[in-house]
């Protein structure tokens, strides 16, 4: 048994905070914790998955497609479904040690990503008057999956800054110029920051020193502005900071989840999801393979007609052929 948990141990690299810096948390954690925690997905990813393994099942018209090729693989390459299998068995447990090791109680929720455990790790590993600093996507501050974390950070008065930037002059060379990553700054939870910091789409390091495009804003500003999901608000400038923080003062958002309160008489909906309805689709090709005939923007075949489906980016609010 033993030499099994050994052997687990060293495949899994376990290791535990206390007892590898017991002088450390003897004196109640670091002072300073630095660092670029992974940035990786914990659910398996069908498409990277098979990226490099089979390339007709990664490009895949659609989700639908994908799982019916995915299912012959017992058939067609055993091999290779075994190995998926054990890379699903693998993402399972990871998830599941995350959601229910009590470890992660406020970012292991939804679709979970390392960098999102990483910085809560990082937040708990410094004492009352430590100082933590990571770099990660913007996300930590603005996704739903992270409005527990960010929100608990803010009404605890722990958020030093938040400093946005956009990669579009390669700050990191291998990264996407269009990923948004975040220089995050926390303190410890004696430290009582009222205010923090905020610069949102730089892209270059000088940008931090521009009084133009940081800004300032408090516990109760947050609570004012994002009061459902205590995520962050973005804004590119102090006055548009400013601005929106006055008009916030004075006009209520339009739900207010907490209260109950719905002066604007609004109600959302949801039509259809890309990839979980995406076995309600059909391109124009199946559908002239099953008999139907363009008709005006429609299919039609007697009396059932197929009508066009228009995604959000197709269209533009003064042009509605922006995206044809």
């Amino acid at each position: 048994m033993t030499g099994m948990a050994n052997a687990l141990s060293m495949k899994h690299k376990f290791f535990h905070w206390p007892l590898e810096f017991p002088d450390v948390f003897e004196q109640g954690g670091f002072d300073v914790v630095l660092g670029n925690p992974p940035w990786e997905r914990i659910k398996l990813q069908q498409q990277e998955f098979f990226a490099n393994r089979d390339a007709t099942i990664a490009n895949a018209p659609n989700a639908a497609a994908r799982n019916a090729l995915i299912k012959a693989l017992p058939q067609t390459n055993p091999q290779l479904f075994k190995e998926y299998e054990q890379a699903l068995h693998t993402a399972d447990c990871t998830g599941k040690f995350l959601r229910e090791s009590g470890r992660y109680l406020l970012t292991a929720v939804g679709d979970i990503n390392t960098y999102s455990v990483f910085a809560e790790i990082a937040s708990s590993l410094v004492n009352k008057k430590g100082r933590t600093g990571i770099i990660v996507p913007t996300g930590i501050a603005t996704d739903d999956s992270n409005k527990a974390f960010f929100g608990a950070m803010v009404e605890s008065n722990r958020l030093v800054s938040l400093f946005d930037f956009e990669n579009r002059e390669k700050i990191f060379k291998d990264v996407d110029s269009r990923y948004k990553f975040c220089l995050l700054t926390l303190a410890g939870s004696d430290i009582g920051q009222q205010k923090a910091r905020f610069g949102f789409f730089l892209t270059r390091v000088e940008h931090l020193q521009d009084d133009r495009r940081i800004f300032s804003l408090s516990r109760e500003d947050f609570l004012r502005l994002n009061p459902n999901t205590k995520t962050c608000p973005v804004f590119r400038t102090r006055v548009d900071a400013g601005l929106t923080t006055k008009i916030y003062r004075r006009v209520p958002v339009l739900i207010n989840e907490n209260t109950g309160e719905n002066p604007w008489g609004v109600k959302f909906a949801t039509m259809f999801h890309m990839s979980n309805d995406s076995h309600l689709f059909r391109t124009r090709q199946q559908l002239e393979a099953e008999g139907f005939r363009l008709w005006g923007n429609k299919m039609k075949r007697g009396n059932e007609v197929w009508l066009p489906l228009y995604k959000a980016k197709m269209i533009w609010h003064y042009d509605h052929r922006y995206g044809t």
